[in-house]
């Protein structure tokens, strides 16, 4: 998926996509790489802390926000892998993570 891999590559001209292109590029790469994959909504969007429901929605043209948008760059990039957003989660769920996120309270 060469497409996928470049399309999260930092431009290097100054000239933007209009929102519309780029949002629809960004749905069919994303769409192509889960069905390579061969993964379902629920289990691709739940690494990135996303609902089926809400991964159905942005795969439909719903706009992705930055945060996520963001995450998927990186892991398209290889910059984040699978059992780093799996160590995240389990640390976003354990009982320690409010000392880990706020330390010395």
């Amino acid at each position: 998926m060469e497409l996928l891999d470049n399309h999260w590559q930092p431009q290097t001209h100054l000239q933007a996509r209009p929102a519309e292109i780029s949002s629809a590029v960004d749905r069919v790469l994303i769409i192509a790489y889960r069905k390579k994959k061969k993964e379902s909504q629920r289990r691709f969007w739940a690494r990135f802390g996303v609902t089926q429901s809400r991964g159905s929605r942005f795969e439909s043209g719903a706009e992705i926000p930055a945060p996520v948008s963001i995450l998927l760059g990186l892991y398209f990039t290889k910059t984040v892998s699978d059992a780093d957003l799996g160590r995240a989660e389990r640390l976003m769920v354990s009982p320690d993570a409010a000392a880990l996120l706020n330390p010395g309270q």
